[in-house]
């Protein structure tokens, strides 16, 4: 196990390595809202492999990951230095290794970043969220994030910042480079907590996350580029109050009932 220097150094080095991944490819990205400073359960709408990037260049996280990704030159060996979680998705029993896992980061006081989507989308419209690793949150008592991600480009067709089908991360490279203007917007929704049922918490996020993407579709006035900053402990997020002794904290709409 790595002592917490030598864990700190490590995400120092990945957020570095991420941003110049994202000069690199001449995406600018930014991020707006402040994140607990510990100990949650990050959930993100997820359109390529770019916004991955990016959410690493600005939070310090770990990752619940597909298998396949511990394979991938460069991008699997920074994944096993931030103890990123992988999940074998063709095998629903790795659940039981994987939330125990994520639990136990949680617990520990670690942010852990999860994509309930389980692919990549369009960006045009959500998929439905899985909430099967949600139960780390429930069980860990962390609170669940929404992070809205969304990215734009001055290219009429930015099919390019969509990572689909079967194309390779080599072939999508200088198809992204190409774009003019990309821009990649990072906005953190506001804390679900307490986190008492799964189903409810992922339903809640993801309405959360549309939300602020219809949003930031018909505000003009939203920001879209900030200057990178360093993320460390975050001044302007606020811990949500305990419920009083006897409260209930179930309120859960009829929608979320049938879920």
């Amino acid at each position: 196990m790595r002592t917490r220097s030598s864990a700190r150094w490590t995400s120092r080095f990945v957020r570095l390595l991420c941003r110049g991944v994202l000069r690199l490819v001449r995406v600018r990205s930014s991020r707006e809202g402040a994140l607990p400073p510990s100990g949650a359960l990050l959930i993100a709408n997820h359109i390529g492999w770019i916004d991955i990037v990016a959410l690493l260049a600005h939070v310090d996280c770990t990752v619940v990951a597909k298998r396949e990704v511990s394979r991938w030159p460069v991008v699997g060996w920074c994944a096993r230095q931030l103890d990123v979680v992988f999940v074998d998705r063709t095998r629903k029993r790795d659940l039981l290794r994987a939330i125990p896992a994520v639990t136990s980061a949680l617990t520990a006081g670690r942010r852990v970043l999860l994509f309930p989507e389980g692919t990549t989308g369009d960006g045009q419209q959500l998929l439905p969220f899985k909430s099967a690793m949600v139960e780390a949150a429930v069980q860990a008592r962390a609170p669940v994030v929404p992070i809205a991600v969304r990215a734009t480009a001055r290219d009429p067709d930015p099919s390019a910042l969509c990572w689909l089908g079967e194309e390779t991360l080599l072939a999508n490279l200088p198809r992204l480079r190409s774009l003019g203007d990309v821009r990649v917007t990072l906005q953190v929704g506001t804390p679900l907590w307490p986190v008492r049922h799964r189903k409810i918490a992922t339903h809640r996020a993801r309405s959360a996350i549309q939300a602020m993407l219809r949003g930031a579709a018909v505000c003009s006035r939203l920001p879209l580029f900030q200057p990178m900053r360093t993320p460390g402990l975050e001044p302007g997020w606020v811990a949500p109050p305990a419920p009083k002794a006897g409260a209930s904290t179930n309120f859960a709409t009829s929608a979320e009932r049938r879920i």
